[in-house]
């Protein structure tokens, strides 16, 4: 039976003492939002706690929505966690049926922003022509490719399964960046298509061992990661 609301705000407030260890009673208002995907929010204003939950969650039982609780307010008084809580959060939010609705989610209400596959030196669209007929003979669904709309230095290459998107930064579209680097990055997020992500020990692990096995038959794997290294290095 699903959760209500106003069970959840006294849970909170019940979970709130506990954490904090405080006496009195805090006003707490939690309600079900519907984010793109499994996120979740608290923050405090006016002495009040205002605590938005994903709508992907209205269904989950209460010790799922206790657990979160109790997650939610350690990270908003920067305090640790216990284990069982991350545990029975993450035991359910990686369910497959869960993933599922939380994929659907993200693909109603997220927004992905395209700039096209033409870069000023590279088309992706070779790009993962090239490495798919090198790597995958060819058979490897071909998603949305896209370069980012800035010059991401943190994230060079991401794939996005619930829009079905590898966006790649357009840092790599430049001259002076070797070939073989930008076709590294682009394996890299192809290998998240072939390998989809493992629920191990509670965790969902995405560079799994076999993923990183077959990420070192990339030909020129060595040359890869010193140019990245070197990237990282630079200001």
């Amino acid at each position: 039976m699903a959760v209500r609301e106003e069970s959840l705000n006294l849970m909170f407030a019940d979970v709130f003492q506990d954490v904090t260890k405080r006496q009195t009673r805090p006003d707490v208002q939690v309600t079900f939002y519907p984010f793109a995907g499994l996120n979740h929010t608290i923050r405090i204003r006016n002495q009040r706690i205002y605590v938005r939950v994903s709508d992907v969650l209205r269904e989950a039982p209460r010790h799922v929505h206790r657990s979160l609780a109790y997650i939610l307010i350690s990270r908003l008084y920067s305090k640790r966690t216990m284990a069982e809580h991350e545990t029975t959060y993450r035991e359910y939010a990686y369910q497959p049926q869960v993933l599922r609705a939380s994929d659907l989610a993200r693909r109603k209400h997220g927004y992905k922003q395209l700039s096209g596959s033409t870069g000023r030196t590279y088309d992706l669209n070779k790009v993962f022509n090239r490495i798919n007929r090198r790597y995958f003979n060819s058979e490897l669904h071909k998603p949305v490719l896209t370069w980012s709309a800035r010059r991401s230095k943190r994230i060079l290459g991401h794939h996005d399964a619930a829009h079905d998107t590898i966006v790649i930064s357009r840092l790599l579209d430049q001259a002076d960046v070797p070939e073989y680097l930008i076709e590294y990055v682009m394996y890299h997020e192809m290998l998240h298509i072939k390998h989809r992500p493992r629920l191990i020990n509670g965790r969902r692990i995405f560079h799994t061992n076999t993923f990183r096995s077959d990420e070192q038959r990339f030909a020129q794997f060595d040359e890869a990661m010193k140019w990245l290294d070197t990237m990282s290095r630079r200001k």
